[in-house]
């Protein structure tokens, strides 16, 4: 259960240093001067990025999805693209507090499932989402593609 004093909000330009950091914790450092774009390349109904904050409106953590259409499933597919706590606020409940808003997303825009990827090295991670209730149901492929 997550801290009483820690809350999901949207996340917003005026959050770029704070989500630059928390993407390098994460492994994908990125210029904090990106990431406006790039929230908003992923907001509006196909998409959303919230961040856990504290008391203080410091983000401890954050979380990426967006939804798909899919042939074999009844509705859209929500998939986490991102999730990320800060190390300095590992064991407070905010991965916790991540996932439950990724679900509640998902169900107000009628998605009728929730799915994550994990890299094979976030041992973590694969004990994590399980607790969340994402059991483990398969392996992710993919390539890079590089544009033109």
């Amino acid at each position: 259960m997550a801290d009483s004093t820690i809350h999901l909000r949207e996340a917003i330009a005026r959050d770029s240093e704070a989500i630059a950091a928390l993407l390098a914790e994460l492994g994908y450092p990125i210029d904090s001067a990106e990431v406006p774009s790039r929230l908003a390349a992923v907001s509006g109904g196909r998409g959303a990025t919230f961040v856990a904050v504290d008391d203080e409106d410091a983000p401890l953590g954050l979380v990426c999805l967006t939804r798909c259409a899919s042939l074999h499933a009844a509705g859209s597919i929500a998939y986490i693209t991102t999730l990320v706590t800060s190390s300095a606020a590992r064991r407070r409940g905010v991965g916790q507090l991540l996932v439950a808003g990724a679900k509640s997303w998902a169900a107000q825009h009628g998605c009728v499932r929730l799915s994550v990827t994990s890299a094979e090295r976030r041992a973590d991670a694969h004990a994590f989402y399980p607790a969340c209730g994402l059991p483990y149901t398969g392996r992710r492929f993919a390539a890079p593609i590089s544009p033109g």
